[in-house]
C-alpha cells in the first residue's frame, strides 16, 4: 500500500490491512501473501503489516461474530509461518485503531531500514 521514493527510498514497505482484510489474507489469501512476502525478501526488502485494530479486539470481536467466525488458531499459525520464514523482511503490527495507523506509518516509512530488527507492537503494547 506504501512506500516512499526518491531520496526517501529506504526499501521498507507498508501493507496496511482492516480487520477483515487480515484474516481474510492469514486465512483464503495465504498463498498469495506469502509470496508478495517472498518477493520483498528476494528484493531484500521490509514488509510491515499493519492491521487496524488492536490483537485484543480481533479475537473479542470473533467470539462476539454471529455469523461467521473465523478459525482464530489457523490465523496464527499462519502470521507465525510467516514471521518464522521472513523474520528479516517481515512483521505484524496491531495499531489498535485506523487513526494510530495513520500516525504510525509515516513512521515507519521514514526510519526505514533503521527499525527492521526492532519489536514495534511492544511498543505499541507499552505505550512508549
Amino acid at each position: 500500500d506504501y512506500a516512499t521514493t526518491g531520496k526517501y527510498y529506504n526499501y521498507t514497505y507498508v501493507d496496511r490491512k482492516s480487520e477483515g482484510d487480515f484474516k481474510g489474507t492469514m486465512g483464503k489469501g495465504f498463498e498469495r501473501f506469502r509470496r508478495e512476502v517472498k518477493r520483498a525478501a528476494q528484493f531484500d526488502s521490509f514488509l510491515y503489516v499493519v492491521i487496524e485494530e488492536s490483537l485484543e479486539n480481533v479475537i473479542k470481536h470473533n467470539y462476539k461474530s454471529i455469523f461467521h467466525k473465523t478459525s482464530l488458531p489457523y490465523l496464527w499459525h499462519n502470521m507465525r509461518k510467516i514471521t518464522h520464514e521472513f523474520k528479516d523482511h517481515c512483521q505484524f503490527i496491531f495499531s489498535g485503531s485506523r487513526e494510530a495507523s495513520e500516525d504510525l506509518i509515516p513512521r515507519l516509512l521514514y526510519f526505514g531500514k533503521d527499525m527492521w530488527e526492532v519489536d514495534i507492537q511492544y511498543f505499541i503494547d507499552k505505550k512508549i
